[in-house]
């Protein structure tokens, strides 16, 4: 079964593709060729429409059609008339382009890739879609299958399933998305304009900061430390008027901070007194360390008329399951179902089933989850201790990654890293200011003998 990226992910793995030596069309190609070979967009990948590629990217719809024509022609796509254009399979390209741009790594490391959080699949994931055929071919295989704002039968358990943890909820307050970054997505080209501000954390998800800047926003951020964003510089943003404020404070990304009780209702008292239209980003929510459950957001601390919550259950289950989720009142989830509707017609519907199927093994899964990634915190702990004992960090309330203080240049660090066969997420990638250039995001749940093994290749003697 052929996978979909959307264009909200991939501008996020295309990060700062523009290269101020070459065309936008050689620069999106090189960075399109990178992801394909080494593997961050699989085989049998669809890409997304030319047109939705150039809106998301800012770039005309011709620049794309080349891009995607010269891939072809470099053996890495193959174009399907009527189906879209999807990544060649395995062997593919890479017989295709012998001798070509990459040719002179195939004497590289194996590369490790220490810049993603994602989670393998959770238990009992692969075992769910013989489940998922056999609902496709008895309930939707007679319908078009298209179903802009999610499957209704899911709609109606993930509304259960806030619900049962304290945030009641109906159908018509959600919107089913293709992962929680085009839920990020949906909400920028629906609700900001070029020139709009723009208030988030600092550091913050960097895939928000991708999505708008492609909008035209400007973003001003706020420090955020071991208890929360910066209530008091908070205030002073809010009193210019921002279109909107973005934050994290379920669970936040980098930095793995839970916000407390107390500090979310300062929180939402300084957005109402404002008039601010808050996007609580609870995408990581389902991976606390710190207790059971899932861990609450802004949630009953703000006016819920000026309330967006985005979710997702690709954490919880597995990345490869596209799903997320949009919670408002039922106007604005309109607007965002026909903003959607402009882009594509829904979800994959055997993904939405799989979720609907694996939703009933909620408090399961988020036990295993939180059991995995204690254990994987502790080895993580052990293996940076003994391979980069100058490195500082706090424990995480949760989350699969650590925020790191390495005392260097994190950005010559993954310079170095990429050409040892590592891959890095330094700091700056987190920040609108380009700041945190000492931080690493690294992940939990990679083996400690690779992570030991990665470190090995790139770190530097320790000062002293």
């Amino acid at each position: 079964m052929a996978a979909q990226i959307g264009t909200a992910e991939l501008v996020r793995l295309l990060g700062h593709w523009q290269d101020p030596g070459t065309g936008p069309a050689e620069a999106l190609r090189s960075a399109l060729a990178d992801l394909i070979e080494d593997g961050t967009l699989p085989a049998e990948t669809r890409l997304p429409a030319q047109r939705a590629t150039a809106g998301a990217l800012g770039v005309a719809r011709g620049t794309v059609d080349r891009v995607y024509r010269l891939l072809i022609d470099d053996g890495l796509v193959v174009s399907h008339q009527g189906s879209g254009t999807f990544v060649q399979r395995p062997g593919q390209h890479r017989r295709a382009r012998d001798g070509g741009r990459l040719s002179s790594f195939t004497a590289a490391p194996e590369q490790i890739d220490l810049s993603s959080g994602a989670l393998p699949a959770a238990p009992g994931v692969p075992e769910v879609f013989g489940q998922v055929a056999e609902l496709i071919g008895h309930r939707y295989a007679h319908r078009d299958g298209y179903f802009p704002a999610g499957l209704p039968d899911l709609r109606e358990a993930l509304a259960a399933q806030l619900t049962a943890d304290g945030v009641p909820t109906t159908a018509d307050q959600l919107l089913v998305t293709s992962g929680s970054q085009q839920a990020v997505w949906l909400v920028a080209q629906t609700l900001i304009g070029a020139g709009d501000t723009v208030v988030t954390e600092d550091p913050t998800y960097r895939g928000a900061l991708g999505v708008f800047g492609a909008a035209g926003a400007r973003v001003r951020a706020v420090p955020t430390g071991p208890h929360g964003v910066d209530t008091g510089l908070l205030a002073a943003a809010l009193a210019h008027r921002p279109r909107l404020l973005y934050l994290q404070t379920a669970l936040h990304n980098p930095t793995g901070v839970h916000t407390g009780r107390a500090h979310r209702s300062e929180i939402g008292r300084l957005a109402d007194r404002h008039g601010t239209l808050v996007v609580d980003d609870q995408s990581c929510a389902d991976l606390p360390r710190i207790r059971s459950g899932r861990l609450g957001g802004m949630d009953a601390r703000t006016d819920p008329t000026r309330l967006i919550t985005i979710g997702t259950t690709s954490k919880l289950f597995w990345g490869g399951l596209r799903i997320g989720w949009v919670r408002a009142d039922p106007p604005v989830i309109r607007s965002l179902t026909a903003t959607r509707s402009a882009v594509d017609l829904g979800s994959a519907v055997a993904d939405q089933l799989a979720v609907a199927l694996l939703l009933p093994r909620t408090a399961e899964l988020r036990a295993h989850r939180r059991e995995l990634l204690d254990r994987q915190y502790r080895l993580t702990a052990e293996t940076l201790h003994a391979t980069a004992p100058h490195w500082t960090w706090s424990a995480p309330d949760g989350g699969s990654g650590l925020w790191v203080d390495t005392g260097q240049d994190t950005v010559q660090l993954a310079t170095r890293a990429q050409a040892a066969g590592v891959r890095l997420a330094a700091g700056p990638a987190f920040s609108p200011y380009e700041g945190h250039r000492q931080r690493l995001r690294l992940p939990l749940w990679h083996d400690p003998g690779q992570l030991a093994d990665a470190l090995a290749r790139v770190l530097d003697p320790p000062p002293g």
